[in-house]
Parts: C-alpha cells; sequence; structure tokens
C-alpha cells in the first residue's frame, strides 16, 4: 500500500523548489539531494509499505507541474511564462526520478536473472 503521507512530502518539496527557482533562487543542489533523499526513501517504502512509490510520486508531480495558482512569480513576470517555468521545472524533477525508477527496475530484474 503506496503512503500518501511520503508522496504529500516530496510533492510538496518539490513545488516549493519550484517556487523559489521562480524568485530567482538556485535549487539546482538542494533538487539533486531531494531527489536523492526521494529515491532512497521510495526504496525504503517499497521494502516496507508495497511497491510503486517511486512511481506514485513521478505521477504526483506531473499532476502538480499542471496546477499555477500565480502567487510565486517575479514582480511584473508573464504568469503564462511563469505558469511554463513551473510546468518544465516539475517536469525535469519528474523525469529524473523516472529515470531512477526505471534503472532501478531493470537493477532488480538484472539480479533476478542472475
Amino acid at each position: 500500500m503506496i503512503e500518501e503521507n511520503f508522496i504529500r512530502l516530496y510533492a510538496h518539496d518539490f513545488s516549493q523548489m519550484a517556487g523559489r527557482a521562480e524568485m530567482g533562487v538556485d535549487v539546482d543542489e538542494a533538487v539533486a539531494r531531494r531527489v536523492r533523499d526521494a529515491e532512497a526513501h521510495a526504496k525504503l517504502m517499497d521494502q516496507r509499505k508495497g511497491k510503486g512509490h517511486l512511481s506514485a510520486l513521478v505521477a504526483r508531480i506531473r499532476d502538480e507541474a499542471a496546477l499555477f495558482n500565480g502567487r510565486v512569480m517575479r514582480h511584473g513576470a508573464d504568469p503564462v511564462e511563469a505558469a511554463e517555468r513551473r510546468r518544465a521545472f516539475l517536469s525535469n524533477v519528474a523525469d529524473t526520478l523516472e529515470r531512477l525508477r526505471s534503472a532501478r527496475s531493470l537493477e532488480t530484474e538484472n539480479k533476478a536473472l542472475a
């Protein structure tokens, strides 16, 4: 069973980072660290609670990428452009997590074949 709190925690963190990036803060190191945390935590959650945590997180982040409320953007910025930057940021995070999930899945299959 996938833990909603796990999904909510990381999706919220990545959404916050998207807002900080929009405000001009350099979040690259924080994003990389949080991606590693999410991947390691998902692995642990999969062992303890059931498989699919990273896939569920990717799906939630993609859903969040489509949402934009306009509260977090630079003064004078075009809301359409800000929404697109948020979508691109979160889509990039989701793509990175998806690649990690695929690599982990491939690693698991290779261990099973060996």
